[in-house]
């Protein structure tokens, strides 16, 4: 026998838009109509509409009458003579976007009519939290790539990037997979003139895909447009589950856990407040028939906290202000399903424990380990055009660890014995800085790196450097090559420095 139960006491304090594909920025004519670029004598303008706001969109690229290519912004009047212009939305290659003839006539402006869609792949894990995970955007019909793309550490000051697209179906696929891959991947409609917000649920250590979909405006974390101000959410619930075996185990297993999902969103001018607020409780238990009850265990037991203020001084420049932290509430217990041996190092001794199965073993305190950060300095997008972008993050950072002499696992595969180190409280003081760029080089190469470093004022010689890159170049429209290459240097953890390569070969072609 078994049953659950979901309870949804609090809901989403901000209505869904009746439009799912609904523009976070105001219809085409309204932008028009807000841009106070006076046109001179012997010009005439052209003007391409925002779908999510041009700092977050790649440029356009323009074709003047002589064949001149020169880049132009969405959401802004751009000034050119009379005159006949080709102009192609992509965030591909020229040929993956789509193309308009657009006629320019001296002293009027030319509104270049929106016939593509727009796409904003929010990467979050498992707990909501979003973080900078990769995936790798295919055509489905075609099966072309488009490119690689990531995540926003959105808690962190940092902004979602927005594909321009033709309309169309797209899969969504783990950096290097092909279009035929059955696991990690996904699939998405870009819809002609529409907005997708769309949440892909990966996991931050391995990339593997953990879910994906299309989000409404109004959603957890998606704000509906430009133009609201407050994004609020609360949503409590719990789950119940009893199951009742009387095969093989003749047993009764009970499962019952609480969370508790919050958020606050405040824009107004040139600030920007946000606060994300999880909470997630539960616990275990084994009932033999005709024996004793096993001990209650933890299942979940999770308190994060994470906060962060901005203030652009200038549309793609401006300070922040960060801090969060992360604990468990509850005791942490191991249980032996049977006879173990426990081996606990400490800096100069070690001790040795034998566990009965069915019995528990101490691990960790309530609020051990407990996990503090804080950050202040200067978020930027120093480039973005249609070759390079470059978005630097850099200020000083204080973590707290307080491990409290908490036990993390330490195994070793070798002895049958299971190990663990006692972890000792730790503070840092040092430089915080993350870089997240991509280049398009000649011969339809894309490079697109992300690298995140933390360096301790008492050994500024080794810093945590989180670097990872990936190459993609189209060789034809139906053969391309990917080369991975992940580089970890944590000093705290490990000496060596962690390397990881790979590359892959894709090739496609439809026979029938």
């Amino acid at each position: 026998m078994s049953g659950g139960i979901v309870l949804l006491l609090l809901g989403f304090s901000v209505a869904f838009a009746e439009d799912p594909f609904a523009w976070t920025e105001p219809a085409a004519e309204e932008q028009l109509a807000r841009d106070r670029l006076e046109i001179p004598v012997g010009k005439g303008a052209i003007f391409v509409p925002s779908l999510t706001g041009s700092l977050n969109e790649p440029p356009v690229i323009l074709i003047d009458p002589e064949g001149v290519v020169s880049d132009l912004r969405t959401g802004m009047r751009t000034l050119v003579a009379p005159g006949s212009y080709t102009v192609i939305i992509s965030s591909g290659s020229p040929g993956q976007g789509v193309g308009q003839v657009v006629e320019v006539v001296e002293g009027e402006t030319s509104l270049v009519p929106v016939v593509w869609g727009a796409l904003r792949v929010e990467v979050v894990d498992d707990h909501r939290v979003p973080h900078r995970g990769g995936y790798e955007l295919l055509r489905a019909d075609t099966r072309e790539p488009y490119g690689t793309g990531f995540g926003a550490d959105t808690l962190q000051g940092e902004t979602l990037n927005t594909w321009l697209l033709p309309p169309g179906l797209y899969q969504v696929v783990r950096p290097g997979s092909s279009y035929r891959a059955l696991r990690d991947f996904a699939t998405v409609f870009v819809p002609e003139g529409g907005l997708v917000r769309y949440r892909l649920v990966t996991d931050p250590d391995t990339g593997d895909f953990q879910g994906a979909g299309v989000i409404l405006p109004g959603e957890f974390g998606s704000a509906v447009s430009q133009e609201q101000r407050v994004l609020s959410s609360i949503v409590l619930g719990g789950t119940f589950s009893l199951s009742q075996e009387q095969a093989l185990l003749n047993q009764t297993a009970l499962d019952g856990a609480l969370f508790l999902d919050g958020q606050l969103g405040y824009t107004r001018g040139k600030h920007v407040v946000t606060g994300l607020l999880q909470l997630e409780e539960g616990v275990s238990q084994v009932r033999p028939r005709g024996l004793e009850p096993l001990p209650l265990i933890k299942t979940r037991d999770r308190v994060s906290l994470s906060t962060l203020y901005l203030f652009y001084a200038r549309p793609s420049i401006g300070p922040y202000v960060r801090a969060a932290g992360e604990s468990s509430a509850l005791e942490t217990r191991g249980l032996a399903t049977e006879d173990t041996t426990l081996v606990r190092n400490h800096d100069n001794r070690s001790t040795t424990q034998n566990v009965s199965a069915g019995e528990t073993w101490f691990l960790a305190d309530p609020w051990e380990p407990t996990i503090t950060r804080e950050g202040a300095g200067l978020n930027t997008r120093v480039v973005n055009n249609r070759w390079v972008t470059f978005n630097l993050r850099a200020g000083l950072g204080l973590r707290q660890n307080r491990y409290g002499g908490a036990f993390l696992l330490e195994d070793v595969a070798t002895t049958a014995a299971i190990e663990y180190r006692a972890v000792d409280s730790f503070d840092q003081q040092g430089f915080e800085s993350t870089i997240v760029a991509s280049a398009r080089l000649p011969g339809w190469a894309v490079y697109a790196t992300d690298v995140e470093f933390f360096a301790d004022f008492g050994d500024l010689a080794q810093p945590s450097v989180e670097w990872r890159n990936t190459v993609t170049l189209r060789i034809t429209r139906n053969l391309s090559v990917n080369y991975f290459l992940n580089l970890n240097h944590l000093p705290l953890v490990v000496d060596t420095l962690q390397f990881e390569q790979s590359v892959l070969l894709r090739a496609s072609w439809a026979l029938l």
